[in-house]
Parts: structure tokens; C-alpha cells; sequence
């Protein structure tokens, strides 16, 4: 069928039966600017990364690679490494986890409210140009890294299979239709809702009418999701010539988990499906399989400076910097609108521990790859007064198209990222 040049992406969605793996199309950009859109992903290792092995030593463009960033050594002008940068009074433990993409000060204190998350804020901006405004994956189950505006957590998929097949596998007729009523229920109810807080508001003291301000300006956002969703339902997923990732992978291969993920993340920004990802790679109590290791993961961990141990750790760490490699090697090697998926999509890998043996977090291991950014540098801050990590978000939602000048306990943008 023969298309003119006034045919949008979205007018081929809504028409076209079927998809093969459709990506971000200039020809289909319509009114929407040439350029392809912004996109971002977060990527969280929760045992952090061995320092000594993490950070380069010199500051500046002329750094010698540490161990980890040896593998990374053909991307060189395609990320920038930090150092002496984390989130203010955080504290926590392992607790701290849940703070990474906040910066919510001391999560384990009495009373404690997370805040909202940089993914959620960069998709609440995408809104609804995509099927999925975010996707929170986890390489196991458990506490969440995103979190919305009042603080509450997002569960993460975990189950690889159940992720490809909400991106790519079409429901049956009978599942559309199932789908599309539980749609219009919830319509019905909020809309019922609503006109039950317009009656009651009157009544309200000053502080109950801003609570229910704030109630229904939530709800009307989840109005808004609710029709996107029912324009999401009838229209075709994209299809995809890869196979369907199996889910009986050994619990235990943490690296092997967190690899089919990266290969999904890839394949849902190339179609388009989002443009928002948060990858959580859990740290286990097991023991991998991965040569050399004979301990579990935690274990080895807290090593307590044993040299035995530490090697094993940066066996394990090696392992996930070479699949971080591989996943940033696919992004640059996807080609999109005269660039590449890696220039359109700014890459966060950290963690919420900078010293995992005694449960520190400050100085975090940061990296920012992508995204169209000026790299090839170490950013180096002061690794006793450390640069708030806020600003480095602060200054990848400014980069997403976010008017944005705070996030969290960082004000303005970071130094150095240009």
C-alpha cells in the first residue's frame, strides 16, 4: 500500500495488522520533529561495585581505565564515569536500595515516606506517546526502584516471559474484549468517585480541600492512563522475529538474568514500545555460576578486605560489566534516524552502595552513557563532600525534555557533563 507523505507513525499503528519489530521512523514523524525521541534507562546493582576496581584514578579526559572499565574500552567516548557523587543522609543499609532513584533521606527511620523517582517523572513527560510510558524490570522479585508522586513503589516484572509477551505477543479476541470492560469499569468508578468529592468539598476544611485537590488531580491522571490504555488495546503489538526468552533460567545466574532483560530493554526501544526503562539487578544469597566463584553473592560482598573474597566479588563484577558492555554495544550498534538507539538514550548505571562491606553509600559507583552527551571523561567530585546525585538527574531531565531544576536534594545541574 503506497504512503503518502502526511502518514504518521500513529495512523500506520492503527491501520496496520501486523508489525515487524516497527522502530521510530523519520518518514513517519508527521508534524513531530525529525529528530528520533528521547529516550532513558536506569540501571540499578544493588551489591554496588568494588571501588578500587570501579574508578579510574586520574580526573579528566586522560584517565587510564580501572579493571571494570577495560571491557568498555571501544565505547570510551560514549559514557562518563563519576566519582566522589551520591545522595545526601541517606543511610539505610540495604534499605537504601529504595532510594537510589529518589534520593528520600533515611529510609529506615521511623514514620519514613519515599519520594517520587527520576523514571517515573521522565514518563510522566513521554505521557502517553508509547504503549508502555514505563517499564520496571527486575532480575528477581521484591522491593521496587520506582516510585510515584506520593512515594509508593511500583512492583518490577520479573518473569522474562511474561515482559515479551506484554510487549510483543497479540491477546486473544476473548483477552481484548476482557480487557477493554475492566477499562470502562474503572471509568465508571472514578468517574463516580469524582462527583462524590465535587458534592462533599464544600464541607471540607482548608487542609481536606487540598488533600482532595491532590486526590483528584491523581485521579484525573489516571483518567488520562485509562483512555490511552483502551486506545493501546485495539491496536497491534509489534512483532518480533526473536524467540520468547524461557523463565527456567537457575535463580541463581544473576548475570544470565539481567542479560535477557538488556536483550528486552533493546527490543522495546527499538519498536518504540517505551521509552522509559528501569532494570534492577538484584544481589543474591547464592553462590553463581560463574567460574572461579565458590561463595554466595552476598557473602562475598561484605568481604571484610579478605583478598580471597574479593577476587571472587570482581569475578562476579566483571561478569556484570561485560553484560552491561554487550547491552550498550547493541544500543550503538542499532541505528536510528542517521544516529544510533545508544546517541537517543541516556544509560544510568549505579548503585546504592558505594562500599557494599560496610554498607556505605556514599561515594556511588556512577555511570552515564549515551543520551547525546559530550563524553569520554572521569567527573571526579570530592570524595569526602560529595556531589549530590540529584544533580546529575537534574540534568538528565533537563536532557529529556523536563523543565527541571531540583530533583530531590540536588539543586541545578552537575559540573563537568557537557
Amino acid at each position: 500500500m503506497h504512503q503518502t507523505s502526511s502518514t504518521t507513525r500513529r495512523q500506520f499503528l492503527q491501520t496496520s495488522s501486523v508489525l515487524l519489530a516497527l522502530p521510530w521512523l523519520e518518514s513517519l514523524a508527521g508534524a513531530a520533529p525529525s529528530t528520533p525521541p528521547r529516550r532513558m534507562v536506569n540501571i540499578c546493582t544493588s551489591f554496588g561495585l568494588y571501588g578500587p576496581s570501579f574508578f579510574p584514578e586520574q580526573p579528566g579526559k586522560d584517565y587510564a581505565p580501572s579493571e571494570y572499565l577495560k571491557p568498555l574500552a571501544d565505547l570510551r567516548n560514549q559514557f562518563t564515569v563519576f566519582s566522589g557523587i551520591s545522595h545526601p543522609e541517606i543511610g539505610g543499609d540495604h534499605a537504601s536500595e529504595a532510594c537510589f532513584l529518589t534520593s528520600a533521606k533515611h529510609p529506615t527511620a521511623g514514620g519514613f515516606r519515599n519520594t517520587v523517582s527520576l523514571d517515573y517523572v521522565a514518563a510522566k513527560h513521554i505521557g502517553n506517546a508509547t504503549r508502555f510510558p514505563l517499564l520496571t524490570l527486575s532480575t528477581q522479585e521484591g522491593s521496587p526502584l520506582t516510585h510515584n508522586a506520593s512515594g509508593a513503589g511500583i512492583p518490577a516484572l520479573y518473569k522474562p516471559s511474561e515482559i515479551f509477551a506484554r510487549l510483543f505477543l497479540a491477546g486473544k479476541a476473548r483477552d481484548v474484549e476482557m480487557e477493554m470492560a475492566r477499562l470502562k469499569r474503572g471509568q465508571s468508578v472514578l468517574d463516580r468517585m469524582g462527583e462524590r468529592f465535587a458534592a462533599l468539598k464544600p464541607r471540607l476544611s482548608a487542609n481536606d480541600q487540598q488533600q482532595v485537590a491532590d486526590y483528584t488531580e491523581a485521579v484525573r491522571d489516571m483518567e488520562k492512563q485509562l483512555q490511552a490504555d483502551e486506545a493501546w488495546v485495539t491496536r497491534p503489538k509489534p512483532v518480533v522475529t526473536e524467540e520468547p526468552p524461557k523463565d527456567t533460567l537457575d535463580r541463581s545466574d544473576n548475570v544470565g538474568r539481567a542479560r535477557l532483560l538488556f536483550n528486552l530493554t533493546k527490543l522495546a526501544l527499538q519498536t518504540d514500545s517505551t521509552r522509559v526503562v528501569t532494570i534492577f539487578i538484584k544481589g543474591m544469597d547464592l553462590k553463581p555460576p560463574i567460574e572461579g566463584v565458590t561463595e554466595d553473592h552476598h557473602g562475598l560482598s561484605h568481604h571484610g578486605r579478605n583478598p580471597t573474597k574479593i577476587e571472587q566479588l570482581r569475578i562476579i563484577e566483571r561478569a556484570e560489566m561485560t553484560a552491561f558492555r554487550d547491552f550498550l554495544v547493541a544500543l550503538r550498534d542499532t541505528q536510528e534516524g542517521g544516529s544510533s538507539l545508544l546517541d537517543q538514550t541516556q544509560v544510568l548505571l549505579g548503585s546504592n552502595l558505594g562500599d557494599a562491606s560496610g554498607h556505605g553509600t556514599t561515594n556511588l559507583p556512577i555511570l552515564l552513557a549515551g543520551g547525546g552527551w559530550k563524553h569520554g571523561q572521569h567527573v571526579a567530585g570530592d570524595r569526602k563532600n560529595n556531589t549530590p546525585l540529584g544533580k546529575l538527574f537534574v540534568s538528565m531531565l533537563q536532557r529529556h525534555g523536563v523543565e527541571a531544576g531540583q530533583f530531590g536534594s540536588g539543586v541545578g545541574t552537575i559540573d563537568g557533563l557537557v
